[in-house]
């Protein structure tokens, strides 16, 4: 497990949160938290990098002890200690216009939510899969009509809920007609929809300018299909034994899974705090 990791040359760490610093109760182990907010005074910043919206991630971060930049919706946005937008790739605004139409007439039994910077938007709150949702991340939805054209404004990510054989038909239907759009499943039962120029590697590759340190310098880990290229691109990618074959394929190096805190087995290995 730490024939690639070299005590003393990182500089930044990036993490996926869920299935990665978050065990399968959502919870960040006591142990891994301690280390982090250790690593976190000595200077070594640790970056919270996920698919999820600002206020979605605010709680997790603040429970570590610094206020450092987020890479939200896998790369789509980046937001500084304070909250403000400091990078943005969103869909052109009749891109989403036409995917929420498409996403409708296609599959109208599949549940559509349209995220705007810090804005979670949907047309039913009282739905299974918005409520659901609203439990997980502790952040409540806003209900809209999809037809205001308002909310297309700045669209950086559309996620689409439902049953598994619903949203791989999706998948299927919205790839054939939409080539040019980033179009994932980031679980069974979700879709999610983004700029194609929106990716977690190219965050980090502007953080790691604003940190003034090498891509060589920094540590990644992840579990999920969309952490595949952030992997690739980080000095020393690390993949969690919770991970797909293809993830960890991607990855320098495979830990221990999430529920045995695998991301603070190397942070041990590669950072003397």
């Amino acid at each position: 497990m730490d024939c690639c990791i070299k005590k003393g040359k990182y500089k930044a760490v990036f993490s996926d949160i869920d299935g990665t610093l978050l065990n399968t109760s959502h919870k960040i182990p006591e142990k891994t938290r301690d280390k982090i907010r250790k690593m976190n005074q000595k200077g070594y910043p640790f970056v919270l990098v996920s698919a999820r919206m600002p206020k979605g991630m605010t709680a997790i971060r603040d429970e570590l002890g610094k206020d450092n930049p987020m890479i939200c919706y896998s790369g789509a946005l980046v937001v500084d200690g304070y909250g403000n937008s400091i990078y943005s790739v969103a869909l052109e605004r009749q891109e989403a216009v036409d995917l929420q139409r498409f996403i409708h007439q296609t599959a109208p039994e599949v549940s559509i939510n349209i995220y705007s910077k810090d804005h979670w938007m949907a047309e039913d709150l009282t739905e299974f899969w918005v409520n659901q949702e609203m439990e997980i991340t502790g952040v409540r939805a806003e209900e809209v009509s999809f037809d205001n054209d308002v909310i297309y404004q700045e669209v950086h990510k559309i996620l689409c809920m439902g049953p598994a054989e619903q949203i791989s038909s999706l998948e299927k239907s919205l790839l054939r007609s939409f080539p040019e759009i980033r179009i994932y499943k980031s679980k069974d039962t979700y879709l999610e929809i983004m700029s194609m120029d929106a990716s977690k590697s190219a965050a980090v590759h502007m953080l790691e300018k604003r940190f003034g340190i090498r891509r060589d310098e920094i540590i990644a880990f992840g579990d999920g299909h969309n952490d595949i290229d952030m992997l690739q691109y980080a000095g020393t990618g690390v993949a969690m034994g919770n991970a797909s074959k293809e993830v960890k394929q991607a990855a320098d190096i495979v830990t221990d899974d999430n529920n045995s805190e695998g991301l603070r087995q190397i942070l041990d290995l590669a950072f003397d705090v």
